[in-house]
Formats: C-alpha cells, structure tokens, sequence
C-alpha cells in the first residue's frame, strides 16, 4: 500500500504544480495518440489499395469504413492519395510529440526546480532551535540527492503516461483491425503484468533503502570535510576512507540490486510478449479471426506495443524506486514549515531602538526536554542600555545559550525577553535580530572577497564606511596591506587569513551594521595582546550608544566592562557576580588610548565615557 500511496501523492504534486501546463501536455498526447491510431489504421486500405493484401484478402471492415468515409467527403481512395493522407497524420503525429516532449520536460524541471526553492526557504525559515535538531547532511541530502531523484520521479513519471498513451492508442487500432485477437493479447499483458508486480513491491523497498543509506554516505561526508584537520592532527585519515567506502559499498549494493530487479522484469516481458505474441499469430490462423493484411498489421502493431511495454515498464519501477526520495522530502519540508517562524512585522527594515535595558525575567532553555538539566534555569537579569556587560563562566554554563536568547536567534523555553519592557515575540522576534550583531568564537566568511562578507551586514555601504569598520575592528592596516585590499577573495570559511584576522573582519561586519545590541561570544580568543587592547578599546568607545554583551575571560574586556555576569551549570551565580565601576582608575588604557582608536569615528559612535 506504501507503494500506492507514495506514487499517488507524487503524481498528485506533479499534476497540481502546473496544472494548466499539464493539461496542455495532456492534450498534445492525445492528439499524439489519436494520429498514432489512424496512421496504423490507414495501413489496411494503403496495403489493399496497392495490391498488398492478397489473392482472397478482401480488405475487411476497416477498408470499408475508410472507403466509405472517402466518398462521404468526395475523395477517391487511390495510392498516392491513401499514401499522403498516411504522410500527414505522421507529420501531425511528430509535431504533436514535438511539443509534448518540450512540455513535459519544462513540467519536470519547474516542478523540481520549484520543489528545491520551496524546501531551501523552508530551511531558511525554519526556527533556529529545530535546525539545531537536525543533522546539516540530511538538510544536504534532502535539497541535493532527494531532489535529483524526484527529477528523475517526475521524468519517468511523464514518460509513463507518454507510452501508457502511445500504447493504448496501438490497442485502439488492434481491436478496430482485430477485436478477438487483442482481448487475447490484453489477457496475456496482465498476466505479465501480474508476474511482475512482486518485483514492483521489492523496487520500492530498494528505494527506501536506498534513500537510508544515501543520508549516511552524506553524513559521514560532512563530517569528514567539517573534521579533517582533526583527523590530519591524529592521523585518523584511513579510519574516515574506510568508513567512507563502507558506505559506497552499502549504495553500491542497493542499486545493484535495483538493476537485477529491473533487468529481471525486463525479462518476464521479453519472453512473455514473445510467445504471447507467437500465440496469437496461431490463434488467428487456426481460427481465421483476422484477414491475412489485418493479421501482419496486428503483428507489426504488437511488435511496436511490445518494446513501448518494456520502457513503460522500467518507468514504472523508476517511478516506485524514487517514489521514497519525495516522501522524504515532503516529509522534511512539512517539518520544517511546522518549525517556521512567525514572519516579520512591515517595518520597513528599521532597527529596535533601546533606551532603557534589555531585561530578562524567570528565563529558562532547554535544547531537549527529555535530555538532562536545562541550558538555563530561571535567568533574572537586567542589562542596562549603552552599557558594556561581560559575561563569563566555566565551560557548559550556558553563555552562548544565553547570548543566543539575547539575539533573538532561540526562543526562551520559560520566562521572557523584554526590550525596553516590551516582550520579545513572534511578531517583533526577526525585527530585533535585524537589530543585533554577533560575533561568534568561530567566526564564519564566505569563499569571497572581504567587500561582499562586509556587505552581508549592510548591503550598498559605501567604501568609507567598510574602511571606518575595518578601522574599528583593527583590521584595517592588514586588510590594506593584501595583494587586492577589499576585493581579496579570502577562500573558503576565510581560510586564507589567519583566526584573529578572521575575528576582526567579522568584528567589523558586526560594526557596519550599527547594531542597537552589539553580541561577542569570545571574540578576542585568537587576538594578540596588542590587537585585543585596540579591539575592547573600541567596545568602550561604543559606550553610551550601543549596548555591548560579551562572552569572556580576558582581564581587558572584564577590566572594561560595566558589569560581569559568572553563569554556573545555567544558573546566575549572585556571589560572584560584581559591578565595576569604570574609568581612568579602573582601566588607565582605555582613556589614555581613546583619541587615537576612535579618531573621526567620535562622531558616528559616540565618544568614550570621560572619568
């Protein structure tokens, strides 16, 4: 029944993504197949009319009706006329499958095309807290191999119906010329068809299987690109290749199988079509149920339905095969439409102003309910406007969970986040992370030039702007100094620079943005000492006018920050937890450096608070 349904709902979506398109190609086959029924047709009175049709062949029922027909519209039956008028419905035939071929083949690439963007922003519009749930191979594999196989679902599926209709028009000819020999040749094709439908079932169940180990060749993939450097340092590499072939071997065994279950229906048809055939070749003979013309245009009718019945039926085992590719897909696309999130607000693309604090109350997370202690349990926290707050905490405290709640990026599981006393929620939620920055302790470039991973933060920035940014971040003097400054193409996750200019590029992604809450999680990890100063010199500089939360543990960004929060095993710890007050006393480097880091970004950025 898995079979049937996940066929049906296929060929459902196929028909109903372009219904108007399908239904044009529809009728292209029909014409198609009705020119393909009288041009076998008008073979009986052409062989008659040209003296082919024997010594007693008399040309039979279907001579007559065409000979009728003839006089009915005053056209005399002689073999050049028979001959063009049989010329005719084959060109008719050949443009008509002209265009159906073009129609069903946009059919299949719209349908696939479409299906891959559908599920590629479902992705994109997907909560952050479900995505973490699921493996990146299979988000991978759903929009790469699934999709590829539903193509080739689409096409076997319209190639069915091609030949389905190509077919049954050959029939429609066979019972005019001979009705009791077809009823035979029918009887013996659904035996066939029976005989084979045991090998449909075990198509399907390939496809399954295959659709399984698929996502695990993906997986280890991934995770042998995302690790390689770990494996290279503990010269694990073999261990990756075998597991690697392991699973090529366990595809490899699949699709072996598929082509064996294949090429075995291929020949139940083949040996069955053929002596169906010599069987009815007798029948008509013994029982003269067919004149000796019908009987070779019958023969030369089978002999053309017989290879149309063997590719109709490796379409269908295609179809079946990769039937599973789009019940996953269908799957995962549901999945992650029920995982959207609420769509933002028409605000024109304007920021969340904060003029108070960002407060948190009775705030919990739990990444799996079911799965240990939360992430956070039951934060109460304010977090003063323009003020510099540094967050700290042994490993697994829960300090990017938390800076993750503060962006926006994951949705508290208890409590909430209000904004100037406004609750964060579903409807103002993606208008306030356009109105966060982040920088993570991993900082992520794309493979291209440092002006375009600048420019994600703020499309259409002047040159000016990205140079104030770089300056901000210190990274202006090595960006200038590269072979082709902002149009240096860093490669891929900007492997060509090094992890601090890695940090500070994305530090100065960050700033373009001009962020009401500026995020930092570690992001002076891979900073020098001298690099670091500049860096957290420019966090003070934004005192006043941003508010900036930073994930720490250096003495200079907890010596600079206004107040620092310790997180224990996802709890506040009020004992630890202290105020600073800052200035000159408390960080003589911040005010004797501030006139030369901030120079003409005083203006933009608001200058250092005075002591």
């Amino acid at each position: 029944m898995s079979v049937g349904r996940n066929t049906a709902a296929f060929a459902c979506a196929l028909a109903a993504d372009a219904p108007r398109r399908v239904a044009l190609a529809l009728l292209f086959l029909l014409a198609a197949g009705v020119t393909e029924t009288f041009g076998l047709v008008m073979l009986i009175p052409l062989l008659h009319v040209i003296g082919l049709g024997g010594p007693t062949d008399e040309g039979g029922a279907v001579t007559e009706a065409v000979e009728r027909a003839a006089v009915a519209i005053g056209i005399e039956l002689t073999p050049p006329t028979v001959l063009g008028i049989f010329v005719a419905l084959v060109a008719v035939r050949a443009a008509t499958a002209w265009q159906r071929d073009l129609l069903l083949t946009r059919v299949s690439l719209e349908f696939t095309d479409r299906l891959r963007a559908r599920l590629y922003a479902a992705i994109a519009g997907a909560s952050w807290e479900h995505l973490l749930r699921r493996r990146q191979s299979d988000l991978l594999h759903v929009l790469t191999a699934d999709v590829e196989r539903i193509s080739r679902s689409a096409y076997a599926l319209l190639r069915l119906t091609v030949f389905a209709v190509l077919a049954a028009a050959q029939l429609a000819a066979a019972v005019l010329i001979a009705p009791l020999v077809t009823a035979a040749a029918l009887a013996a094709g659904a035996t066939l068809i029976g005989l084979s439908h045991p090998l449909t079932r075990r198509s399907h169940m390939l496809g399954q299987s295959l659709t399984r180990v698929d996502r695990g060749v993906f997986a280890t993939v991934i995770d042998f690109l995302a690790g390689l450097r770990v494996a290279r340092n503990y010269d694990a590499e073999a261990s990756h290749v075998r597991r690697f072939t392991d699973e090529l071997a366990a595809t490899r065994h699949y699709r072996l199988a598929f082509r064996r279950t294949t090429a075995g229906g291929h020949a139940i048809l083949e040996v069955g079509g053929g002596g169906a055939l010599a069987a009815l070749v007798w029948l008509a003979v013994s029982t003269g149920a067919a004149t000796l013309t019908e009987l070779a245009v019958v023969a030369l009718i089978f002999a053309r339905v017989l290879p149309a019945m063997s590719q109709l039926q490796q379409h269908v085992f295609n179809l079946v095969h990769n039937a599973p590719a789009y019940a996953h897909a269908r799957d995962m696309h549901q999945a992650l439409l029920d995982a959207a999130e609420h769509p933002a607000d028409d605000d024109g693309g304007t920021q969340i102003a904060l003029r108070r604090a960002i407060t948190l109350r009775g705030v919990s997370f739990a990444y799996d309910s079911n799965d240990g202690p939360p992430a956070l349990d039951q934060i109460e926290l304010d977090l003063p406007a323009g003020g510099l707050t540094a967050i700290t905490g042994p490993s697994g405290a829960g300090k990017t969970t938390l800076a993750d709640i503060l962006s926006g990026v994951l949705e508290p599981t208890g409590g909430e986040v209000l904004v100037d006393d406004v609750p964060l929620s579903e409807s103002n939620r993606r208008r306030w992370r356009r109105s966060v920055a982040s920088v993570p302790q991993e900082p992520y470039l794309f493979h291209d030039t440092i002006r375009a991973n600048l420019l994600w933060a703020r499309p259409g920035a002047a040159d000016a702007d990205l140079w104030r940014a770089l300056r901000l971040a210190a990274a202006a003097d090595f960006v200038a100094a590269l072979p082709n400054g902002l149009e240096t193409v860093i490669n891929d996750r900007g492997a060509r620079l090094s992890g601090g200019e890695r940090q500070r590029i994305t530090l100065a992604r960050a700033l373009l943005r001009e962020p009401t809450l500026l995020l930092l999680d570690e992001a002076t990890t891979h900073l020098d000492a001298d690099n670091e100063r500049r860096v957290v010199e420019t966090l003070a500089s934004l005192r006043g006018r941003t508010t900036v939360v930073a994930v720490a543990h250096g003495d200079a960004l907890l010596a600079a920050a206004d107040t620092i929060v310790r997180l224990e095993a996802g709890r506040l710890a009020p004992a630890r937890g202290r105020r600073i007050k800052t200035g000159a006393g408390a960080w003589p480097s911040i005010a004797k450096h501030a006139t030369s880091v901030i120079g003409d970004e005083r203006d933009r950025y608001g200058s250092m608070i005075d002591s």
